[in-house]
C-alpha cells in the first residue's frame, strides 16, 4: 500500500482553519456529486457552489481552476477509497474467507454502489479516473488507489488458496470492474441477489481452479 506521502497533501488555497477545511470539504463532495450526475462539463466554480449552497465565489476562493478542483476531487475520492481498501484488505487477512463468504461480500458491496446514492459515487470515481488519463498531474493518487485495489484482491486470492495469487488477483479486479459497468449502464439487469451471488461465485471458483 502506498505511504501518507500518496493520499495527502495541505491545500493550496483558501481558509487553513476549521471552517476553512469544513467549506473546502463542502464544496468537494458537491464536485464528487455534479461528476457523478452530469460527467466533467458539469463542473464549474458557479455550479459546485450552487451544489454545495455557498455563496459563488467560494469556489474560486478556494480552488484556482477547473483543473484543480477535479484534481481535488480525485484526491477525496481516491483516499476515501484507499482507506477502504485497507479496511477490507484487513478483515481478510484476519483470517481465511472461504468461497461463498467472499461471493457474498463482493455481491454486497456491489450491490451497494448500484443504489442511487452509491451510483453517483461510481460514476464519478470512472470519470475522475478517465480526467487522470489525460492529465498526467493527476496520476499519482491513482497508482495509490491501484496498489491498494491489488493489495485487496491478492489478499482474498491468497486467503482462497490460488496457484497464482498475481494473475488471479488482475483477473479478479478486471472482472469485477466490468461486471459494475454492464451492471450500471444496464440498470441492474439482469443480475440481482442470489443471481449476481451465483455469477460471483463461479467466478472465483474458476480464478482458484485456474492452472
Amino acid at each position: 500500500m502506498a505511504g501518507p506521502s500518496a493520499t495527502t497533501r495541505a491545500p493550496t488555497r483558501g481558509r487553513r482553519d476549521p471552517r476553512g477545511e469544513l467549506r473546502r470539504a463542502e464544496l468537494l463532495e458537491a464536485a464528487i456529486h455534479l461528476i457523478g450526475a452530469h460527467g466533467l462539463d458539469g463542473v464549474t466554480h458557479r455550479a459546485v457552489a450552487a451544489e454545495a449552497g455557498v455563496p459563488a465565489a467560494s469556489t474560486s476562493y478556494y480552488f484556482r481552476s477547473k483543473d484543480e478542483l477535479i484534481d481535488e476531487a480525485l484526491h477525496t475520492l481516491a483516499t476515501r477509497e484507499i482507506e477502504r481498501l485497507r479496511e477490507r484488505r484487513d478483515a481478510l487477512g484476519a483470517g481465511a474467507a472461504d468461497l461463498e463468504t467472499l461471493a457474498q461480500a463482493l455481491s454486497a458491496w456491489i450491490e451497494e454502489q448500484l443504489t442511487p446514492e452509491g451510483r453517483v459515487a461510481m460514476l464519478a470515481q470512472y470519470q475522475l479516473q478517465l480526467e487522470a488519463a489525460r492529465r498526467p498531474e493527476a496520476r499519482a493518487i491513482l497508482a495509490a488507489w491501484k496498489d491498494g485495489t491489488d493489495d485487496l484482491a491478492e489478499t482474498a486470492m491468497r486467503s482462497l488458496g490460488a496457484a497464482d495469487v498475481e494473475t488471479a488477483a488482475i483477473l479478479l479486479i478486471c472482472a469485477i470492474d466490468g461486471l459494475r459497468l454492464r451492471l450500471m449502464a444496464s440498470g441492474h439487469e439482469p443480475l440481482r441477489g442470489a443471481e449476481l451471488r451465483a455469477v460471483l461465485h463461479a467466478l472465483l471458483v474458476g480464478l482458484v481452479e485456474r492452472r
